[in-house]
């Protein structure tokens, strides 16, 4: 018992910076050049500059799979915050607009549901006039708890 109230005392700006440090070392979201802007326990903010060599398709629109990379990687960012290791199970997305190279996508997802084996997150993606991009239901697979940020803080 005292270990769960030690797990919940945990410093909000601790488990940021772990969450951070974690994806610090993916060379894949660097790659893309994700960015976290805001974590909190269950939810999470994330943006990703829209860059015509390496986020657009032919058409000179962003890529789906470049705005699916970010609204998973958010929802991966989201699972840490509540102190779980996780992999994608399902991932169903609607595309709702579009933007061009030299915008900037704005995903924000949080945990709908978690139960003892999955988590289900949801997740919007925005542009920076706030009009509503894509909007994405995703069901991640629980795989072990995160020894170093606790469920709840």
């Amino acid at each position: 018992m005292a270990d769960v109230v030690a797990e919940k005392k945990m410093d909000k700006e601790k488990c940021r910076e772990i969450i951070r440090e974690i994806f610090s070392h993916n060379k894949f979201v660097l790659a893309c050049h994700i960015v976290i802007d805001e974590t909190l326990c269950g939810s999470a903010k994330l943006h990703m500059p829209i860059e015509g060599d390496l986020h657009v398709n032919p058409r000179g629109m962003a890529h789906g799979g470049a705005l699916s990379t970010l609204a998973n990687t958010a929802v991966g960012v989201t699972c840490c915050t509540v102190g779980v290791r996780t992999v994608t199970l399902n991932f169903n997305s609607n595309f709702i607009a579009n933007l061009r190279a030299g915008d900037t996508a704005y995903a924000e997802a949080r945990v709908l549901h978690r139960g003892h084996k999955t988590v289900v997150l949801g997740c919007e993606i925005y542009d920076q006039t706030r009009r509503l991009l894509t909007k994405s239901l995703v069901t991640m697979y629980i795989t072990g708890d995160d020894d170093k940020i606790p469920h709840e803080w």
